[in-house]
């Protein structure tokens, strides 16, 4: 994904999280709110945070980090057990195909792995930072954690981009990658307002983003069709505080790393589906334009939707573990 929209889906998901929370439990419904407050303080970092793990950490280049590569050949394949949570839009039209047995391309894929650490990261600076006095060399601030959110939010969008968990080659020299990539930047510039010198999106004094589009075309819209799906998704199952954060990841995953992989073969079903491996798609990926065939394009198009919402639920739902991880912790519960 690109900058802008990987800087949307974070600020989604706080709308998200800020809409769910009606539904929780008082204790998850408080937590919530100390997590909404806390972002709240840094709506001019979500551009840049976000778009770190590409343009500082650029751990991208090492050919992993942002991706969990299946394919289905090869000879080392094997049924992956993890399924997403329900409330997965891509879930039901991949669900006929989940038990085909895949082969994992190790040298590319490490996404969940840096998931797991961000997270695990995270809850522990902050207990340290908790357990130390002000001023204390050794203690973290809040916006190196903020800074941490954000960049989780990055990898945890990354695992949602189908293209990123399909071991064909869909990037060089093939343009499938950048070409997906760049429709959904676009799409998200024509109906926000952003600020590109200063690499923020225009929010109103609510912290909001405003939209720049006339609302009949932003109706029309895949962004319109993804906020819908938002709203309507079912997530909270309002679990017992024994099970806390780890019941919002879905029955088979017992911790961050099993939920993105679930994420992870889901989104590569999802590209099978979106880019079709037989005729007359068979070896023309490396030349095709997928915003120029009429078939493709309107794959893209209907598919989109689901993707994008689940990105954005995806963070919500990390974001509210992460942070439950270490209160409740905190406060000596199971973790």
């Amino acid at each position: 994904m690109k900058k802008y929209t990987h800087a949307w889906l974070a600020l989604k998901a706080l709308e998200c999280l800020e809409q769910k929370k009606q539904n929780f439990a008082p204790g998850r419904k408080a937590r919530a709110e100390r997590l909404l407050s806390f972002m709240a303080d840094y709506p001019s970092t979500f551009v840049r945070g976000a778009w770190f793990p590409d343009s500082i950490i650029r751990d991208n280049v090492d050919k992993g980090a942002h991706t969990w590569k299946y394919t289905l050949d090869g000879t080392d394949k094997r049924e992956v057990r993890y399924r997403p949570p329900e409330h997965n839009q891509c879930l039901e039209a991949a669900r006929g195909e989940l038990d085909t047995e895949v082969g994992l391309v190790e040298a590319f894929s490490s996404l969940p792995d840096r998931c797991e650490a961000l997270s695990q990261g995270i809850r522990d600076l902050v207990l340290i930072t908790n357990k130390t006095k002000s001023g204390d060399v050794v203690a973290f601030n809040n916006s190196q954690v903020a800074l941490l959110l954000l960049m989780l939010s990055h990898y945890v969008c990354d695992a949602h981009v189908p293209v990123h968990c399909d071991a064909r080659d869909l990037y060089k020299p093939s343009k499938v990658h950048p070409d997906l990539e760049a429709f959904w930047e676009k799409e998200i510039k024509k109906h926000y307002r952003v600020s590109t010198k200063t690499e923020k999106f225009d929010l109103d004094e609510m912290g909001k983003l405003q939209r720049r589009s006339k609302p009949e075309t932003f109706a029309r819209s895949v962004i319109a069709q993804t906020e819908d799906l938002v709203a309507a998704a079912q997530w909270e199952i309002n679990p017992s505080q024994k099970s806390h954060w780890r019941a919002y990841l879905g029955k088979t995953n017992k911790n961050l790393w099993d939920y993105m992989v679930s994420v992870c073969l889901v989104s590569f079903h999802t590209s099978l589906r979106m880019f079709p491996d037989k005729a007359p798609y068979q070896g023309q990926y490396d030349t095709i334009r997928i915003m120029k065939d009429d078939t493709l394009k309107a794959s893209v198009i209907a598919q989109t939707p689901a993707i994008l919402a689940d990105a954005i639920t995806s963070v919500a739902v990390v974001w509210l573990a992460t942070w439950e991880r270490w209160e409740l912790l905190a406060k000596e519960h199971v973790s």
